[in-house]
């Protein structure tokens, strides 16, 4: 057999031997046959199980955007509805109303001339009912509805931009009419400028942390550690958790105030993770993620318990107005309590 699927197990092992030699992988090159072959299928199963992981995600992120987009168009269909049906509902019923005006017209005695002027109408309003479009010219005039959405993409997409070049937009306006070629707009729209866009730091930036692109982020307490990424997702932060050989261990979204905390704690457990691969990274980030916000609800409680304790305690305090007055217990008995006996 020959080819990449037909390899002798001979033949692979010396080319996994080449290949962790040509990258300074001494550790990896002195493996025997056998646990060089092994680690390669463990490598084998961290690369699908990361591949399911990514795939899970995509899937889940495509519910909420599907969800979302069907909300939005249906929150927009919904404010032009009624002003649609009753536009169409207008136009259908105009005839009619035309010929029920010349009807409520007549006299009470109407004579032979007024009677044949009435059929007449009546025949062409027959006739006019008959020759309407169909109804799918009414609902979607001139097949109009796919550039105009077209159109409109393309209007969102350079909103807010400035500096941009009026033949370039007029091109995309004129290719979006004519169902032609959109492949420049986001070309387009990266040359121009969004002028309200905000260039300040994220709150949870501190120590460890350093830009690599406008809204990408990276976290690392140590040189040559396991590092964080993050940059935003919608209304949340996605997180990467990547060990120091460029493993993925942990990946997640958080908002944005519970950032600074995850951070440092998926950091601090990258190098048992990286050890054992045998969990999902998507549950591991779940599983830190709550950990992590326990800790910090903690601390949050005890302060509440704490000024809570302060409050009670300064009720309790004689004040310079004079002593405390005991209030009175219903149904106390005057009897005293017997006295502790002292040994």
């Amino acid at each position: 057999m020959t080819g990449t699927w037909g390899k002798p197990a001979a033949d692979r092992v010396a080319e996994l031997r080449a290949t962790a030699q040509r990258y300074d992988d001494h550790q990896t090159a002195t493996l025997s046959d056998l646990d060089l072959l092994n680690e390669a299928y463990e490598r084998v199963l961290r690369e699908q199980i990361d591949t399911r992981d990514r795939y899970m995600t995509v899937l889940t992120s495509l519910r909420g955007h599907d969800a979302a987009v069907r909300t939005a168009a249906v929150a927009g269909f919904r404010d032009g509805a009624d002003r649609y049906a009753q536009h169409l509902v207008g136009q259908h019923m105009r005839p009619y109303a035309e010929l029920a005006y010349r009807i409520s017209q007549l006299p009470d005695r109407p004579g032979v001339r007024q009677l044949e002027d009435l059929r007449s109408a009546a025949v062409r309003v027959k006739a006019g009912l008959a020759d309407q479009d169909p109804l799918e010219e009414w609902v979607d005039p001139g097949d109009a509805r796919r550039p105009l959405r077209t159109l409109r993409n393309v209007v969102s997409v350079l909103d807010d931009r400035q500096g941009l070049d009026a033949n370039e937009v007029l091109g995309l306006v004129k290719a979006a009419l004519n169902d032609g070629s959109l492949r420049d707009l986001f070309s387009v729209a990266d040359r121009g400028e969004r002028p309200h866009e905000k260039a300040a730091a994220p709150e949870f930036v501190g120590p460890g942390w350093k830009p690599l692109h406008r809204t990408l982020w990276h976290y690392q307490p140590e040189s040559d550690q396991a590092h964080v990424k993050a940059f935003p997702l919608g209304g949340e932060w996605y997180l990467d958790l990547w060990s120091s050989d460029g493993s993925l261990l942990a990946w997640g979204a958080v908002p944005a105030d519970e950032v600074a905390a995850l951070a440092p704690a998926l950091a601090a457990r990258a190098s048992s993770w990286a050890a054992d691969r045998t969990d999902y990274a998507w549950r591991r980030f779940a599983e830190i993620a709550e950990e992590s916000r326990a800790q910090v609800a903690s601390p949050a409680a005890a302060s509440v318990l704490e000024k809570s304790s302060r409050a009670s305690a300064a009720r309790a305090t004689p004040t310079h107005q004079g002593p405390v007055t005991k209030i009175p217990v219903a149904h106390q008995t005057t009897q005293a309590a017997p006295a502790r006996l002292s040994r």
